[in-house]
């Protein structure tokens, strides 16, 4: 297992050239194919944020990513949290795709990178209105999210992504 005190968080710069991006493996071929070929355009065209783990004791190697959007979720998406009283149209963020490469998994990363998003959530929602945070996850990812404090929306089918959910307040104690 590999020390990570030289492993930090930036900004994604979609001009800048990072090290080992093209070669990202987190296991997840969809994540994978992502990170090389449309992560780049999606953050120029401002449709999401990136935030990149890189790995300083070599070269700042990518080595972990996640992308967060802005998202409207419709009331009747959230009836498995009971939310009453809410408008036709939630305003949430959205995780749209998080990774840790295959060589640093089983560290805690993944659980740090959440804890970024925590933060980067709980500060804009000090500025605009959100009810929480909504993700697709895959299924080996669900007991991950659900351990976090996320609530699936839907059952489960092992064919698609599970919609989550996690309400801002959760979210606050959650950090």
């Amino acid at each position: 297992m590999r020390g990570n005190e030289w492993l930090y968080l930036e900004c994604y710069n979609p001009e800048k050239t990072y090290y080992g991006q093209k070669q990202f493996d987190c296991g997840n071929a969809l994540i994978n194919a992502f990170v090389a070929k449309s992560l780049k355009k999606q953050v120029r065209e401002n449709l999401s944020r990136c935030f990149v783990l890189l790995d300083g004791s070599d070269n700042d190697r990518f080595i972990g990513f996640y992308t967060l959007s802005s998202f409207t979720i419709l009331a009747p998406e959230l009836a498995a949290l009971e939310p009453g009283g809410v408008p036709a149209r939630v305003p949430c963020s959205r995780l749209i795709m998080l990774g840790v490469a295959i060589g640093f998994q089983g560290q805690g990363l993944g659980r740090r990178l959440m804890k970024s998003v925590f933060e980067k959530i709980l500060a804009a929602s000090e500025q605009i209105g959100l009810y929480g945070l909504y993700l697709d996850a895959d299924a080996y990812a669900i007991e991950f999210y659900s351990g976090l404090g996320f609530v699936a929306l839907r059952t489960r089918d092992a064919s698609l992504p599970t919609p989550m959910f996690m309400h801002i307040d959760t979210l606050r104690r959650a950090r």
